[in-house]
């Protein structure tokens, strides 16, 4: 694939983060701390290039044969807590289902790609997000990958295990699949299961629904922030892209993780089967 200069894939007449010391990217640094501490939200609208968006999503959608397939009932939490009960809001279940692009399995000349390895974009993301230090990760499977979802997939209620998350929605589907969360609901102290209950049964009304337009680049602080996508319904599928950073370099994720990954990949699959 022919590189693009950056501005034919970004908006840097909106967001120049090639110009640090600009009024305009300094303002918008004020506005995204500023909605990260309220709200464990910033969305930044139009990011993208209208024009590159649909050939980037076609190019994922391409790789969803060769992708991990999850399916499972997991719990919010990062395991079950044996002293609780099962139907403590801790021990409940929520389905999970969708194919997952691996970043080995991403094009080297992708646009995605080389998205991810601007350097401007990564310094003013870890600014953003108040970091000292702030590094690509090194992981061959999961530093860049895509999670695609079709008709009945769904991401369940959650906490991140990482501090922020980095999105970048590149299709929407045709109903469903919206983004829920409930802004700092625990505390890194007090869990507040009481609050989570009450979010989980009442999710109408106690649940943010923030507009996710394609071709946003959103940040969400998701380990204090319970939160889940709906259920996507018709044939479009829901199509976001994923970053992910450290403070520290050269940040590879836990080898378990990895195999577990590589067992849910087709042939793997076939070969268990």
């Amino acid at each position: 694939m022919q590189p693009l200069d950056m501005s034919q894939i970004i908006d840097l007449d909106r967001y120049p983060f090639h110009q640090p010391e600009s009024q305009r990217l300094k303002s918008l640094m004020a506005r995204g701390k500023s909605a990260l501490e309220r709200e464990a939200l910033f969305s930044l609208e139009g990011f993208l290039r209208p024009e590159v968006i649909g050939s980037m999503a076609k190019e994922l959608a391409q790789l969803v044969p060769r992708a991990t397939r999850y399916e499972a009932r997991r719990v919010a939490y990062l395991e079950r807590e044996p002293a609780f009960g099962e139907n403590h809001p801790h021990n409940q279940e929520h389905a999970c289902s969708y194919h997952q692009i691996l970043n080995y399995q991403i094009a080297n000349d992708s646009r995605l790609r080389q998205i991810y390895y601007w350097q401007p974009l990564t310094d003013f993301l870890g600014k953003l997000c108040g970091y000292d230090s702030f590094f690509r990760s090194d992981c061959p499977h999961l530093a860049l990958t895509a999670k695609v979802a079709g008709h009945g997939d769904t991401d369940g209620w959650h906490y991140d295990t990482n501090d922020v998350v980095f999105s970048l929605l590149l299709q929407a589907p045709e109903a469903g699949g919206e983004f829920e969360y409930a802004p700092h609901v625990r505390s890194e102290t007090d869990e507040r299961y009481d609050a989570v209950e009450a979010v989980l049964a009442d999710p109408d009304r106690l649940a943010a629904r923030p507009p996710m337009a394609v071709g946003n680049l959103t940040v969400f602080k998701g380990d204090l922030s319970l939160h889940r996508v709906t259920p996507v319904e018709g044939a479009r599928r829901r199509i976001v892209a994923l970053f992910s950073y450290d403070r520290q370099p050269g940040m590879t994720f836990a080898q378990g993780y990895i195999e577990e990954l590589q067992s849910r990949l087709p042939d793997q699959a076939a070969k268990a089967g």
